[in-house]
């Protein structure tokens, strides 16, 4: 039973699952908070979260599958890579994994279903010919960006708004956290890469570690996820209607001080420090879902 759940747990990248289940959590807070009813309609919170973690799941299992070889230098650990898992029970888990997705989403709502359909598609071009996004720096960044960034933020808090109080409204409040998590998407994509240079490098995927180097694309992730912490700051000078100012200015700072410590601290040449710091880079994913609804709250 341990050794089934590891390789589910590994199969399933759970900091994607995690990202999954907080941004879903959040956005139906944020929606159902001001309308009063965080409590009346949480069967709409659970029937699209198991939207949103099949589509994850198809989303990363494709990716393993069809990485197999990449997989067995870059990521060795996982389960299809070091053939604890065969490919024929992978694509079982997957196939699976879109069914659930699609039919809760149908379930859901027209928009839920929409945005299944949309990232699902973009996440099979990400790992498929003809298109294969992953294998161009450009294209990954923008898969996930659009992704992580802007759909599932901007669609999946309509389909809340739209099934709680029908209405397609997209508050004030809303635009600093889809723009924080666009920008901090692409943070994700430059990071995620550095560790698997010589493995890219053979399998011809031009990630912008493979491109410009280790150093660039740290550097480059770690300038512009801090401007994105300073254009939070500033916004909440500025002001951002039926929300607490004081809450998104300083979080944000302490957010950015802790974030620019562990850069300071991580060698991007050594691999074991960047895992290490991409590990931490998703821990303040997670702490942005589970901070800024609060600011509705306060």
């Amino acid at each position: 039973m341990t050794r089934l759940f590891s390789i589910a747990y590994r199969f399933s990248r759970p900091h994607t699952i995690l990202g999954s289940v907080l941004s879903t959590a959040a956005l139906y807070f944020m929606a159902a908070y001001p309308a009063g009813f965080v409590r009346d309609e949480l069967p709409l919170f659970w029937i699209t979260l198991a939207a949103a973690l099949g589509c994850n799941l198809y989303i990363v299992g494709l990716n393993e599958i069809v990485d197999i070889e990449l997989d067995k230098k870059n990521k060795p650990h996982l389960p299809l890579a070091s053939g604890e898992l065969s490919v024929s029970a992978a694509k079982l888990i997957v196939g699976f994994s879109a069914l659930i997705a699609l039919v809760t989403a149908f379930l859901a709502g027209e928009l839920m279903l929409l945005l299944v359909v949309v990232v699902s598609l973009l996440g099979t071009a990400y790992s498929l010919p003809p298109l294969k996004f992953k294998k161009h720096h450009f294209g990954a960044a923008i898969s996930i960006t659009l992704v992580r960034g802007a759909l599932v933020n901007v669609l999946m808090f309509l389909h809340f708004n739209n099934e709680l109080v029908g209405s397609l409204d997209f508050p004030e409040y809303m635009w600093p956290l889809v723009l924080f998590m666009i920008l901090f998407s692409i943070g994700i994509a430059w990071l995620k890469d550095i560790p698997d240079i010589s493995g890219d490098r053979v399998h011809s995927i031009k990630t912008l570690a493979v491109y410009r180097g280790a150093r660039w694309a740290f550097r480059g992730a770690v300038s512009l996820v801090a401007l994105t912490y300073l254009i939070m700051i500033l916004w909440g000078g500025i002001g951002v209607s039926d929300y607490s100012n004081v809450l998104l200015t300083s979080f944000h700072f302490g957010m950015l001080v802790l974030f620019l410590t562990a850069a300071s601290l991580t060698n991007p040449y050594r691999h074991t420090q960047v895992k290490l710091f991409y590990r931490f880079y998703w821990l303040l994913f997670f702490a942005e879902y589970l901070v800024y609804p609060i600011g509705l709250v306060l």
